[in-house]
């Protein structure tokens, strides 16, 4: 079969959509959600339903008290969870924490005190705690268990001793190790309130100093006005994306799980029992990891939060047409890395989905060397979305490659990777290169520096034009839906004033 005929072009889009759906069967199971050996939930009100829905990723839950709550008392240990007693204040009930460990040999932890630098929680100061650790030291010593230190966090009606107010988490610390330097404290607890994952990761750099792994026990946004669901979930996930990669970061838990309803940015779980809120989804259900050593199949789309590794940069929830997080807070020296496999060596065109604040620059590398740099254009904001693109030369291995900016100050939602077509022709001097080809929902069109606008077309085996399109001159790429029309081969006619270039291209 001659490849210039339509028939070629047609049995090579039949081929290509067979194989497409047997690839979708094949790698649909990969959506597993995994299970955080990390995450829990700081909750006493749990229901089976609860547990249920919620073990899909949590580990471990505590609910500030010694047993867990009745109704879940029993089958708990069913769904792969943990629970954690805790010693609230200086009355904890030493009994029927013993008795707990008893009847479940195969607990680790115990929880120290809640927020005893709070007049209005344990209200301890750190001389009292000193001397109330040896209790729980001989409860560790008799039933094997690791010790987490007091959860701490900054105070507003604080516990004062010999003039000194403890408003400051790190000086009670202090002042408790200083008063018990030979107490038995195997893990660092604190709280956080604070609303975005970069003053979180500040937060937790200054406990890194006891040389402890850490629990975060309680965190969510909640110390500023005018706190939204939105917000919320852009924290969340910018939150869950550090803690799940952060090395000193041993265990955390969400406050809270509350179904009232009063507090719909803290809410993971509905009024009705086992039903996750919007917040709860999320939560549940965001897997944050990162593995240097995997690598993605390129020509494919990688969303942006899935880097392989990263530095100076969060995440956020995005108001993209499509797209769950966004890498955000990039800045000047920032920079992403993501590990890629060429199968076919050649050229490939790389799309960078942006919302930029600023004109700025983007710059492929490979091992300090340069594979292509990109000029970023204000956007519009940095949730006003558009798509720029690229071309790279990639051997067939694998490869690690960076994203750098020198100025930064947009956010990215994804990229795609696209094998050249060889579809390219100067107009103008002006390149255009259509791709994907073939194309099962979105054609672009890239018009590099073009300063004239152009007509395109999509023209049908019979010479019906099916779609017409004027694309501004300026424009960096023109997107065309072609979802609609049926599957087989068709014309992309390009005009711009009297040069009309025509490509033909597989509808899938």
């Amino acid at each position: 079969m001659k490849k210039n005929s339509l028939l070629y072009y047609l049995s090579i889009g039949m081929r290509t959509f067979t194989l497409l759906i047997l690839m979708i069967f094949l790698l649909s199971p990969i959506n597993a959600q995994t299970k955080s050996t990390k995450k829990g939930i700081a909750y006493g009100h749990h229901s089976i339903e609860d547990i249920s829905v919620e073990s899909a990723s949590l580990s471990w839950w505590y609910n500030w008290s010694n047993a867990p709550e009745s109704e879940v008392a029993n089958v708990f240990q069913n769904y792969n969870m943990e629970f954690v007693p805790m010693a609230w204040n200086s009355t904890f009930d030493e009994t029927a924490i013993r008795n707990y460990y008893a009847s479940h040999t195969n607990c680790k932890y115990l929880l120290g005190f809640n927020e005893p630098n709070f007049t209005t929680q344990a209200n301890l100061t750190p001389k009292q705690v000193a001397a109330l650790w040896p209790k729980l030291e001989k409860i560790a010593s008799d039933y094997g268990l690791k010790l987490v230190s007091p959860a701490v966090n900054y105070c507003d009606k604080c516990v004062s001793d010999g003039g000194v107010t403890y408003s400051d988490p790190v000086a009670y610390l202090d002042a408790f190790f200083a008063s018990c330097p030979t107490c038995k404290v195997d893990y660092i607890a604190v709280h956080n309130y604070m609303c975005y994952s970069g003053a979180l990761s500040s937060y937790i750099d200054l406990f890194k100093k006891y040389n402890k792994p850490i629990w975060l026990t309680e965190f969510a946004c909640w110390d500023q006005q005018n706190i939204t669901l939105d917000m919320q979930k852009s924290y969340i996930m910018g939150a869950l994306d550090y803690l799940e990669n952060e090395p000193s970061i041993f265990r955390y838990s969400w406050f809270n799980g509350d179904r009232s309803g009063k507090y719909p940015y803290l809410d993971l779980f509905k009024q009705q029992s086992g039903e996750l809120t919007e917040l709860g989804t999320i939560y549940v259900n965001y897997n944050a990891t990162h593995d240097p050593n995997n690598y993605v199949n390129i020509p494919s789309r990688i969303e942006a939060e899935s880097y392989n590794s990263m530095y100076g940069i969060s995440l956020e929830k995005c108001q993209d047409v499509d797209g769950m997080a966004d890498v955000g807070w990039i800045d000047a020296g920032d920079w992403l890395e993501y590990n890629v496999n060429a199968s076919e060596a050649g050229s490939y065109v790389v799309e960078f989905r942006i919302a930029s604040n600023a004109q700025s620059s983007i710059q492929i590398t490979e091992n300090g060397v340069s594979l292509g740099n990109l000029n970023v254009a204000q956007s519009g904001g940095y949730q006003s979305w558009t798509t720029i693109s690229t071309k790279i030369t990639l051997s067939s291995k694998q490869h690690k490659l960076r994203i750098n900016t020198t100025i930064g100050q947009f956010n990215l939602n994804w990229l795609k990777f696209y094998k050249s077509t060889g579809i390219e022709n100067n107009i103008n001097g002006n390149l255009n290169v259509i791709y994907p080809n073939p194309v099962s929902d979105n054609l672009h069109i890239t018009n590099n520096e073009s300063t004239r606008p152009s007509i395109v077309k999509v023209i049908d085996q019979i010479g019906k034009t099916r779609i017409s399109k004027s694309f501004e001159g300026g424009s960096k790429i023109l997107d065309i839906d072609v979802s609609s029309l049926e599957s087989g081969p068709f014309i992309v006619q390009l005009k711009n004033d009297n040069n009309i270039t025509s490509y033909v291209v597989i509808k899938q």
